[in-house]
């Protein structure tokens, strides 16, 4: 056999062997997150507060399709949110509860806060409650952009880490 082939035949197993291990982390090793995905947003029900014209606050469910940008695998996501916002202005915050399912079921949840950034923009932080299964005893958090694309839609960009002990 020839040094070409070998070297070939080494760099396919390699290549095999280093996708079928991403999700596979070692005990209390930290691991890196990147995700991107859309949000689509269910329903809103606002309360008008009544101090300033535009000032609500609102309850209102989100659903989100991650696509990780680290193992190429593809989560869905729900979300409950709360809501303080200036519709006029623009000033306010966001703060809510998600839980992620996985493709083999386990599931990790969060807690996630964040504000406007500018005009169809917000950002803010993450982090994890707990976790189901494989995800038993998660810990970690991160930071997240979201852009609207339009009427309850949004592209959304998620880093931090996790560990799992």
């Amino acid at each position: 056999m020839s040094w070409l082939k070998i070297i070939s035949a080494t760099a396919i197993i390699t290549f095999i062997f280093g996708i079928a291990t991403i999700d596979c982390a070692v005990a209390g090793e930290k691991q890196k997150i990147k995700f991107h995905g859309a949000i689509f947003n269910g329903k809103f029900e606002p309360i008008k507060v009544g101090d300033e014209e535009g000032h609500v606050l609102a309850i209102y469910t989100a659903k989100q399709i991650y696509f990780d940008d680290l193992t190429d695998g593809k989560m869905h996501s729900t979300a409950v949110n709360f809501m303080d916002i200036n519709t006029k202005t623009g000033r306010g915050f966001v703060q809510g509860y998600g839980s992620t399912i996985y493709k083999d079921g386990d599931k990790t949840f969060r807690t996630h806060k964040g504000q406007p950034a500018g005009k169809g923009h917000w950002k803010g932080t993450w982090e994890f409650v707990k976790g189901t299964g494989k995800y038993e005893g998660i810990k970690g958090g991160g930071t997240w952009n979201s852009y609207s694309l339009g009427h309850d839609q949004s592209y959304l960009e998620v880093e931090g880490e996790s560990e799992i002990p």
